[in-house]
């Protein structure tokens, strides 16, 4: 069985987008976050949004021998034995 997240279309974000000019708690000044899991937030710096090459990979678990699949930077492709085509992305590069 393989396993992969199911990664958020330009679509589906320009329809989040248009839900949130509808919503009155939100402005031109409302700032935006990344709940990472830890105690804050990470801050989403607009410099941070680029658009570049990604493919495909796959994992397999060693204790479950399940197979996951993921997306590496085309940059870090061969680290990751990525082999799926390579495709266009948005990629939020907020490096501290």
């Amino acid at each position: 069985m393989e396993h992969q997240v199911r990664a958020m279309t330009f679509g589906e974000l320009k329809k989040i987008i248009s839900d949130l000019e509808k919503n009155d708690q939100v402005s031109e000044n409302t700032k935006i976050f990344i709940d990472t899991g830890w105690d804050s937030v990470q801050e989403l710096e607009p410099e941070s949004v680029h658009v570049e090459a990604v493919k495909e990979f796959k994992v397999e678990d060693e204790l479950t021998k399940e197979w996951y699949a993921g997306f590496s930077l085309v940059e870090k492709a061969e680290k990751m034995n990525a082999n799926g085509a390579e495709e266009p992305a948005i990629i939020l590069r907020n490096l501290y």
